[in-house]
């Protein structure tokens, strides 16, 4: 599974509207202690949540939100490596996932231990499994990428929280799986 194929230019005509937003933050360990950053995922969440790599914070969402984190000293329904997280859920089992794994080596090192994301393409992958047709995938890192082009996934929004040169800026993408949402009942394996 690994590679999501070449990265390749694109013109895309769907970014002309796409949303973008800026916002100075300060920075903390962990990504959603800064108000203005919890605020503005929240406000991003429909549905059944999974919170991929959830750290700490636990987001308020007015339906369930599933926790996963590595570390299993966490506060989480769940303790597995992201990489083979759609081995515990049936497929397209969520409206949203957020995905914020440690950024860097340095956060890894800082906050899991050394334990980070051993394959971002597979991690993708599994989320792609796990996340209903016309879900969001919101992630948060030091860059935009997202999920793949080659999964169909259209960019919706883009973030930028700047931290004022005290550290390298947050940046956040929200991405639409092709399809629609569906109505029914969804549950764990």
């Amino acid at each position: 599974m690994g590679s999501l194929g070449d990265a390749v230019d694109t013109d895309r005509e769907s970014w002309d509207g796409l949303e973008m937003s800026y916002y100075t933050v300060s920075p903390n360990r962990w990504t959603f202690r800064s108000d203005k950053i919890r605020e503005w995922v929240e406000e991003r969440l429909t549905g059944r949540v999974l919170n991929a790599c959830a750290g700490r914070t636990k987001l308020v969402h007015d339906d369930r939100i599933v926790r996963n984190d590595i570390d299993v000293d966490r506060d989480a329904d769940l303790h597995v490596d992201v990489c083979e997280i759609a081995d515990h859920f049936e497929p397209e089992t969520f409206d949203t996932v957020v995905y914020d794994p440690p950024f860097s080596q340095y956060q890894s090192n800082r906050s899991y231990e050394g334990r980070n994301v051993g394959d971002d393409a597979l991690a993708k992958r599994q989320i792609d499994e796990l996340l209903s047709p016309g879900g969001r995938f919101i992630q948060f890192g030091f860059t935009t990428t997202g999920m793949p082009m080659s999964l169909g996934y259209e960019r919706q929004e883009v973030a930028i929280f700047n931290t004022l040169g005290r550290m390298n800026d947050y940046l956040a993408v929200v991405d639409e799986k092709p399809g629609e949402l569906e109505a029914g009942p969804r549950w764990f394996k």
